[in-house]
């Protein structure tokens, strides 16, 4: 199974601290972002990640071609990188055997491996998607830039709504997430209505009750999208 990385974006949040290089390539603790997603999917045993690029990608793309990995990895450029993920995600549907499930995680997300062990091991039986949601709400960092989530914990937790703008909301979306190949149509058929972004797809699976939950508990992560967000693990 293979992990798609979105590393595709400007980072513009955080730009006093990239100065102009990809955001996934700023470094923490000696480590690149993107360095730790590997790591930690080594560390789960996965043995084959995509990394989209997008913004700056020759940047990117030096930067694997230069350093080894104990994972196998490929690169796919994302000419839309301007706009909203889901572009991301479509760019790698070539590099994913058809009717093959896949993991996605966001390249700027810093978490505990086993938050994308979980969600690995999670069974799609129920669901087309899954995503690793965390319950604890009162206790998210920049919750307001955060992807909301409403569930039905009796089935499945089973999701019920997502979007930024939700007033009121269960959980918060941690940006890891486990799909069926199918995944791709509900992100076509939200390209050909003019959104692009990975919630816009899952919006059309929630609809149809094909969107389900990962709660990942007690275990650590966070959205490094600020200077803020930066320095809270520096």
């Amino acid at each position: 199974m293979k992990l798609i990385i979105i590393a595709a974006g400007q980072g513009s949040r955080i730009r006093s601290l990239t100065n102009g290089i990809p955001k996934t390539l700023l470094k923490l603790k000696g480590k690149s972002l993107l360095d730790r997603v590997l790591e930690n999917a080594v560390t789960v045993g996965i043995k084959e990640a995509v990394i989209v690029t997008g913004y700056r990608s020759p940047d990117l793309e030096t930067y694997v071609d230069n350093h080894r990995f104990e994972i196998n990895v490929e690169t796919v450029y994302n000419p839309n990188w301007d706009k909203a993920n889901g572009l991301s995600v479509l760019a790698a549907k070539p590099l994913i055997s058809h009717g093959e499930p896949f993991l996605i995680s966001m390249s700027d997300h810093i978490y505990d491996a086993r938050l994308l062990e979980k969600v690995s091991q999670s069974s799609l039986d129920h669901y087309d998607a899954l995503v690793g949601l965390d319950f604890r709400i009162n206790d998210i960092y920049d919750i307001d830039d955060g992807m909301k989530v409403s569930v039905d914990k009796s089935s499945n937790i089973k999701i019920i709504d997502m979007s930024k703008t939700l007033s009121r909301f269960d959980a918060i979306d941690c940006g890891v997430f486990k799909c069926n190949f199918s995944f791709f149509d509900a992100l076509e058929s939200a390209n050909e209505s003019g959104n692009y972004s990975l919630a816009d797809g899952c919006n059309l699976l929630i609809d149809e009750g094909r969107m389900g939950g990962v709660d990942i508990g007690n275990l650590f992560w966070v959205d490094v999208d600020t200077q803020e967000a930066f320095e809270l693990l520096v």
